[in-house]
């Protein structure tokens, strides 16, 4: 049975419409997605932003040996998700030169292979910009026989359906009977919030995540001085998850804006110090937000420098590294249990607390903390069926 359906009085409803036994989606979720400004983009775009992020690790101290090597480890992965921006990372320019750029990106797009994710973020869907998205799109999407690995389009600034609808016609021009684009919406205003619903209902199969836009939600909001953690940016995100959970859309939460950037380029003497200072403080205070934000719900971040993706790594080893012990703990006592509810120790676990040990532990096997090998003594082989 869709969701919202209602059936008339006195009909007669049989398992099969009844909603199924878990709505949280186990599919994978990028845990960051990278922007990049278009003008920028090329193929080799992926294994540049690798190698900058292991050059700052190198570079910048601030992790033992230890962490180190982990975070080593994490960057030799592909990244999760990179998008080719069009909007805010790239500016406002003249017609004739994002039509080149467009282009540049359409010669590189056959040669992207390494990304889990990759996507294009258009210019806004209105009267004055939808015109100059489409366009761009159009351009780099031509003569593309397949798509790119996990492709989509993200649509900026939504407050209305009709701007979805209005993509969708186009795209379904451009697609031309290729396989249809996965769309992720922006909602980085208050009257974007509150119509959250109709535009995923106007996006239908297509929607694949919503993503918080923090510092034009702000501004939105007649704020002019404020962080991805201000109140009011922690009241809508909590809204926007309450509307979104269970669905099978995807959350995204904004980024980080205090890069770690040196501020000096060819120090000497007191500058190295400073420079060291410098990114090390930027990479903590990101940990710190990237925590915060997931202990909120959102667990796929924007990073928009790739040396932010030290400190993104960083703050998964430190989640997942406190959190793993008892989690083992107690998803083992809990399968002994042969999967029913025990309580032992003051902890009471049932099949709802057993999802999030399950959660933990597929995620430290994901960083590395742990090899599915050791598993085998306390969990069963369908431990991940929980």
């Amino acid at each position: 049975m869709d969701p919202g359906t209602v059936l008339e009085q006195g009909q007669m409803v049989s398992p099969e419409q009844l909603p199924g036994d878990d709505s949280a989606s186990n599919d994978w979720q990028p845990a960051y997605v990278l922007y990049g400004g278009a003008q920028l983009f090329s193929a080799e775009t992926h294994d540049k932003m690798l190698a900058l992020a292991r050059k700052w690790l190198k570079e910048y101290a601030w992790l033992n040996d230890t962490q180190k090597k982990r975070v080593e480890k994490r960057l030799a992965q592909p990244l999760d998700d990179l998008r080719i921006d069009f909007e805010d990372g790239y500016g406002r320019r003249p017609d004739e030169e994002e039509d080149a750029h467009a282009l540049k990106v359409q010669q590189a797009l056959p040669q992207v292979h390494e990304p889990r994710r990759c996507g294009i973020r258009i210019k806004p869907v209105t009267r004055r910009f939808a015109q100059r998205g489409i366009r761009t799109l159009e351009i780099a999407l031509k003569n593309l026989t397949v798509w790119p690995r996990g492709f989509c389009v993200t649509l900026p600034k939504l407050e209305d359906p009709t701007q979805v609808q209005y993509v969708i016609q186009e795209l379904e021009r451009i697609e031309n009977g290729r396989p249809p684009l996965p769309l992720e919406l922006m909602i980085e205003s208050p009257a974007g919030l509150r119509r959250i619903h109709e535009l995923i209902q106007a996006a239908g199969p297509r929607a694949r995540g919503v993503h918080f836009g923090p510092f034009d939600f702000l501004a939105s909001c007649g704020i002019g001085n404020g962080d991805l953690l201000h109140p009011v940016n922690r009241q809508a995100r909590a809204q926007l998850l309450m509307s979104v959970s269970g669905s099978g859309v995807e959350l995204a939460d904004g980024p980080t804006t205090l890069l770690p950037l040196p501020p000096h380029r060819q120090p000497s003497g007191p500058q190295i110090a400073e420079n060291q200072k410098s990114v090390r403080l930027a990479w903590e205070f990101h940990r710190d937000q990237v925590l915060a934000t997931r202990e909120q719900g959102y667990f796929q971040s924007w990073l928009l420098h790739p040396a932010q993706l030290v400190s993104h790594a960083a703050a998964l080893l430190q989640e997942y590294e406190q959190a793993l012990p008892g989690a083992l703990e107690r998803l083992t006592a809990y399968w002994q249990g042969r999967g029913q509810a025990r309580a032992s120790g003051g902890d009471f676990d049932d099949r709802a607390t057993a999802r999030q040990w399950t959660h933990i532990v597929k995620q430290s096997l994901d960083l590395g903390l742990i090899e599915e090998s050791s598993l085998r003594q306390s969990l069963p082989p369908d431990w991940q069926q929980v």
